[in-house]
């Protein structure tokens, strides 16, 4: 069995998505996290912010940061949701060093 490794996780949700909804998103990657055994260790909603750039003809996004440990071979699931998923605008996965 391979290690744990610590990764970091930035979502940029569409700004139309109401409190609840971008909690759910945020409850969503909790539980794939431990779905998968991996464990969560913090997470933060930095709320709405204006994009450095305009993303499918948004100029702000709901912003959550979140930091988990989870088996490097999940992490193509835990991608796979949030690509399928229509309300996130980008993200961007991360693998924290030691």
């Amino acid at each position: 069995m391979s290690a744990m490794c610590d990764y970091e996780l930035v979502a940029i949700v569409s700004p139309d998505a109401n409190d609840e909804t971008v909690a759910s998103k945020i409850d969503g990657v909790s539980q794939l996290v431990t779905e998968h055994q991996g464990v969560v260790e913090e997470s933060q909603r930095w709320g709405k912010r204006r994009l450095a750039y305009p993303i499918k003809k948004y100029i702000e996004g709901n912003y959550a940061l979140m930091r988990f440990k989870l088996e490097p071979a999940d992490i193509i699931a835990l991608r796979r949701s949030l690509e399928e998923d229509q309300d996130v605008l980008r993200y961007m996965v991360v693998k924290r060093g030691k």
